[in-house]
């Protein structure tokens, strides 16, 4: 009974280590060598095979080499993960929760804009209706933001942005789903696309086909470019 209940002390203070600040767990014990790493989260984006790739660099190291915060920058570093929650596994397995970014928009046509406002680049980009977002670099918080005004103002309406982009002399261009491209300028933007909305559902909804350009980078109206007129 003594040996058996010395047996199961034992094994509760390994448990315990596990359990609590693992950091302090001896890194150099043979014993405690990863032969299994694991990947837990609703992965919609990643590629499972090259995450899985890439977290089996851990395969052979000691289970206490690195610490959880190292673990944890080294479990973040693929693209399309946002956030990793780290799990030693006695005796010989790492488990890793991953959280993935969302994607909100798509960035200078080769990078992802993320819902938390990150720039990413993926090998692969989704298959997925986005919008388009373009800008000069380092300005994604201020397309981020004009895009999100814009959404909201058009909430009421049929229209639905495919691309906004901000030039690099600070002019904005929008198109829509309709094959539709208007030019709002620098200045009073949300006004000027209101007067586009106001037009466009009273003389312009009706002939779509026959639209090629909008400006509206007049005071009281906006100029419509007719096909006929190339």
């Amino acid at each position: 009974m003594r040996i058996a209940a010395l047996i199961g002390a034992v094994l509760l203070i390994v448990f315990a280590l596990f359990q609590g600040d693992p950091d302090q767990v001896a890194a150099d014990d043979p014993m405690f060598d990863v032969r299994v790493v694991e990947i837990a989260g609703d992965l919609k984006y990643a590629d499972p095979i090259a995450l899985q790739q890439y977290y089996d660099q851990l395969l052979g190291d000691g289970l206490f080499d690195r610490s959880m915060a190292e673990l944890t920058q080294f479990a973040q570093q693929p693209e399309w993960v946002d956030r990793a929650k780290i799990r030693r596994v006695w005796p010989h397995s790492i488990r890793i929760e991953v959280t993935e970014h969302r994607p909100l928009a798509f960035w200078n046509e080769r990078q992802v804009l993320t819902a938390e406002g990150k720039v990413i680049a993926p090998k692969n980009l989704p298959d997925l209706p986005l919008t388009s977002l373009v800008g000069p670099a380092d300005t994604e918080t201020v397309v981020l933001d004009q895009f999100s005004l814009i959404s909201q103002m058009l909430s009421t309406s049929s229209l639905k942005v495919v691309k906004l982009e901000l030039e690099d002399r600070g002019a904005w261009d929008i198109w829509f789903d309709n094959g539709i491209g208007v030019k709002l300028g620098r200045n009073d933007v949300l006004d000027r696309l209101g007067r586009f909305v106001a037009v466009y559902k009273s003389d312009l909804s009706g002939r779509i086909d026959q639209i090629s350009s909008v400006d509206a980078r007049y005071p009281h109206g906006v100029a419509v470019k007719w096909k006929l007129e190339e």
